[in-house]
């Protein structure tokens, strides 16, 4: 078997290389503070969509559901999601054009403690800094919507 030679230099890039790279890379974008925490069951999450704009909603639980139209004024249970769960929304006829607000959506959160479920209420905005498409439960029950 033969050792390797270390030189003054080799060793020099071979410390500055490591140097580098001494962090890996969150492939996680960091949320931030959890807006509220919801208990998280063996069966899984329960969230109810209520729609209050007057056009339909486009929503996918990813992994659990496919994508489904949620009618205007109308609401939806989902039952038993798989946590991390992640919800998508949005309008489903309408682009959304950021600049003059039309297709941004807002979503309020309320838990009923009683039954344990994440109640999301989607309502307009022409807010761009309210405008939010998903919602995400950690398997912590940390809940984010951005």
């Amino acid at each position: 078997m033969k050792l390797k030679r270390w030189t003054a230099l080799s060793l020099a890039l071979t410390l500055s290389a490591l140097a580098i790279y001494q962090s890996p890379l969150s492939a996680q974008p960091q949320l931030g503070e959890p807006l509220m925490t919801v208990p998280v069951a063996q069966a899984g999450v329960t969230i109810r969509i209520v729609n209050q704009t007057a056009d339909a909603i486009t929503y996918d639980a990813l992994g659990d559901t496919q994508p489904r139209a949620l009618m205007a004024t109308s609401d939806v249970p989902l039952q038993g999601l798989n946590v991390p769960a992640t919800l998508t929304f949005f309008y489903e006829d309408i682009p959304k054009d950021r600049q003059t607000g039309t297709g941004l959506l807002q979503a309020t959160l309320t838990m009923d403690d009683d039954s344990g479920i994440l109640n999301m209420i989607i309502q307009p905005t022409n807010d761009l800094d309210a405008d939010v498409s998903n919602l995400t439960v950690e398997t912590n029950g940390s809940v984010f919507v951005f």
